[in-house]
């Protein structure tokens, strides 16, 4: 019975933790959701600088696509200016997923993104793209910004 008591006490004492814990994992999903949701429409529509307007605008932005590292925002915007073709690719990006959050205090949030991309290549055929992007989210004076980004693109199992 001493046991049991101890037990409910700890459980009593814990749960304001937990309840503002979960209240701030929240709070903190709902204020990146949107800015999440501005980039696709971006990305849809091509337009880098709306795009990468959540990133962090300084030379310790850090940018990896699959394995290589690219150092600052006007490096990563050059990137992207490139990737679509300075606005006219026909790349249509959609979720391939639920998105992970993993919110690491009131001020950072890792965001995981499994997404997919169909385009059509210079031969004409269309291809279909499987990939993943995981982004650091850090809280700063002028809002949240993505401060880091990995991008990957999903291989064949058989290439595994």
């Amino acid at each position: 019975m001493r046991r049991l008591f101890g037990v409910t006490v700890l459980a009593c004492l814990l749960s304001p933790g937990i309840a503002r814990a979960q209240s701030d994992s929240l709070s903190v999903q709902r204020q990146i959701q949107p800015l999440l949701d501005d980039m696709m429409v971006a990305a849809n529509a091509h337009d880098t600088d709306r795009f990468l307007a959540s990133y962090l605008h300084q030379p310790s932005l850090v940018f990896v696509y699959d394995g290589v590292v690219t150092n600052g925002f006007a490096n990563v915007r050059a990137l992207q200016l490139q990737a679509w073709n300075n606005g006219k690719s026909d790349v249509v990006y959609k979720n391939a997923g639920a998105l992970e959050f993993t919110i690491l205090g009131p001020d950072a949030a890792v965001v995981t993104e499994p997404l997919e991309s169909h385009r059509t290549l210079p031969t004409g055929v269309t291809s279909t793209t499987a990939f993943a992007v995981t982004e650091i989210w850090q809280k700063r004076p002028e809002g949240w910004r993505v401060v880091q980004v990995h991008e990957s693109t999903v291989r064949n199992a058989m290439h595994r």
